[in-house]
């Protein structure tokens, strides 16, 4: 999250908030709701300039630091802080003297630590494996260095899915989002509501609820980046202002002389629980969101180029293209284990692509206006996974050459298949999608997909300065679509298709296995990310974005039927490639083989050990 102006954070303090977790031994939950109670919540981020170590470093010593010691000098002050696992891990073994009083401040119940994944990324692109892992990652670090996190999540830019729910299932019990999602979607006034998606729920408090309640009342002492609390950050390089620092600590003292008690979000939201006068509303609806909704959410990182060296969508795509890799890689090394072939080595370098994968997901190479090094900082840490891809893919080959010449591998299952054991399959189920990149064996040119060159089913319409459209029906209920464009003088390229009026559905992120009927009520057009690349347009057909080639954000224009792909490309960046499929028949079977062809690709090697995914059936 990034916050460039002081009004941006007057923005910020006045509409948001906290949520739940175990409260420490020595901070007993009282049985009333009554009371004044305050809360902070200090969102660092070591990424916040990815790729750039020297304003990481400055971040640690120059604002964390200092931060860390006001709450030691003022015991009377509580907070959360956020960080990432990521910088769990740079703090401990890197600044062992800041790391021991995040520690000492933790263990004696005045920070509630927060972590919600490995890396600062954009999750809500990507499926809830990603974020799981990450998850599992963070943990494993906080154990190895003596931490406990808290039950509460909070993501990098706000982020919000409805599915949280499910993807955060036993390991959160509370999402802390912003007010913006809500307010776009018109989601009512409630602080403290309950969430369902599918057969999961999870509570979550919404920045800009109602603060005065009839039992009990609650303010904000500090909600933002961390860095912001006594640094400018980029309009101070980083360094602490004096005056910055000085308003923020006149709010925490105000706070306090007028009554008010400092909790931590656990303890806000158990005081809200205890409240009798209050009843936890069921949410409504309310699809993935950031905190800045007016320039639709996910667009801003999906689509949305404005700092002149963007690549929105090549640059989540890298990231799309090596998650299967690596899931590919897992399954494959799994394999190697159960036929009693020692893998420690690789399994240890699987750990480290997993990281670098994660970290490529970063929010910030593609969103607001990053910097050259930070659209770099994707490519970089997706170039280090693949180079251990390929160590790892080496190795195999050695390991699993004498036990099968050609495989196939379902990375859903983990099933590895020699091709020999497999029925025979439909021309489209032995057509190769996409080569994978570098780290796995390159082949050669991939054949054009099977069938015949066809008219899409549905209209189309494409706002571009050229483009081209190849389109191929491949059985009677599957059809592709690759489009190329040119960037047009305003710079905005658009890709539409029709849609019904009404009964869309897709699968939330982090949600993928279920597919959920979008709401008409809202009062602005909604947007998805398509994280599995999934939409039924409830006109008979399902429309699947490839979310390997360009991985862009959709909006639902309402009231002109349309579903709209749009990238702006800045000047330089003049060319956008797009493939589609699209799938005839209910929304069940195109949320199936969206999640086949992205979310758990299918791969399928020769008797080289040359991988590339295939077309699900």
């Amino acid at each position: 999250m990034r916050t460039r102006t002081l009004l941006v954070l007057l923005i910020m303090i006045s509409q948001c908030a906290a949520a739940p977790v175990p409260a420490p031994a020595n901070s007993p939950v009282p049985t009333h709701a009554s009371g004044k109670y305050a809360i902070g919540l200090f969102h660092f981020n070591f990424q916040y300039v990815a790729g750039d170590y020297k304003i990481e470093r400055r971040i640690i010593t120059q604002s964390l630091y200092p931060v860390l010691q006001f709450f030691q000098k003022n015991p009377q002050y509580k907070s959360d802080i956020e960080m990432q696992g990521y910088a769990i891990e740079v703090l401990a073994t890197e600044y062992p003297d800041i790391f021991s009083l995040l520690q000492h401040l933790v263990r004696r119940g005045q920070i509630e630590l927060v972590v919600a994944h490995y890396s600062d990324q954009l999750f809500i692109g990507y499926p809830a494996e990603d974020l799981q892992r990450s998850i599992d990652l963070s943990d494993e670090i906080l154990n190895k260095y003596g931490l406990q996190r808290s039950r509460v999540f909070f993501g990098q830019e706000f982020q919000w899915s409805p599915a949280l729910a499910s993807a955060l299932k036993g390991k959160y019990d509370v999402v802390v989002t912003s007010s913006d999602p809500n307010s776009w979607y018109n989601g009512g006034k409630a602080p403290l509501v309950n969430v369902a998606y599918g057969a999961d729920t999870i509570n979550a408090l919404i920045c800009g609820g109602e603060k005065d309640l009839p039992a009990l009342s609650w303010r904000i002492a500090f909600l933002d980046d961390g860095e912001e609390f006594n640094t400018k950050d980029y309009n101070s390089d980083f360094y602490p202002v004096a005056a910055q620092e000085k308003v923020n600590i006149d709010k925490y003292r105000k706070l306090l002389q007028d009554g008010y008690t400092f909790v931590t979000v656990s303890e806000l939201v158990r005081r809200l629980k205890n409240d009798t006068a209050y009843t936890i509303a069921q949410y409504p609806f309310i699809p993935e969101g950031t905190w800045h909704m007016k320039v639709c959410g996910p667009f801003m990182w999906m689509g949305r180029q404005r700092s002149g060296v963007e690549t929105d969508g090549i640059t989540r795509a890298v990231s799309y293209q090596v998650r299967g890799e690596v899931m590919l890689a897992e399954a494959l090394i799994a394999y190697a284990s159960s036929q009693g072939l020692n893998v420690t080595k690789l399994k240890e370098w699987l750990k480290q692509a997993w990281k670098h994968l994660l970290l490529s997901e970063v929010s910030d190479s593609s969103g607001w206006d990053p910097l050259l090094v930070e659209v770099q900082y994707t490519d970089n840490e997706a170039a280090n996974a693949r180079q251990l891809l390929h160590m790892i893919m080496d190795e195999l080959q050695k390991l699993l050459s004498a036990r099968g010449a050609g495989w196939q591998v379902d990375t859903r299952t983990g099933a590895v298949t020699p091709l020999s054991d497999l029925p025979s399959a439909s021309p489209v189920a032995d057509a190769l999608i996409s080569t994978p990149a570098a780290a796995l064996s390159t082949a050669g040119a991939v054949a054009p997909f099977p069938g015949v060159p066809a008219e899409l089913p549905i209209y189309f319409s494409i706002n571009a300065e050229h483009y081209t459209v190849s389109t191929r029906r491949l059985t009677d209920s599957l059809y592709s679509m690759e489009v190329e464009c040119t960037r047009p003088a305003t710079g905005g390229i658009e890709i539409s298709f029709s849609t019904a009026a009404d009964g869309l559905q897709y699968a939330a992120s982090c949600g993928e296995d279920i597919s959920t009927v979008i709401p008409t009520t809202y009062p602005n057009d909604p947007a998805f990310a398509l994280a599995n690349g999934f939409i039924y347009l409830n006109n008979g057909y399902s429309l699947i974005k490839d979310c390997t080639v360009e991985h862009l954000a959709a909006t639902w224009r309402m009231h002109e039927k349309r579903l709209v792909f749009r990238e702006e490309l800045r000047e330089g960046n003049n060319t956008m490639h797009m493939r589609f499929f699209l799938v005839k028949g209910s929304a069940d079977s195109g949320l199936r083989f969206a999640n086949r062809l992205n979310t758990f690709p299918i791969y399928r090697s020769d008797n080289h050990f040359t991988w590339s995914r295939i077309i699900p059936e």
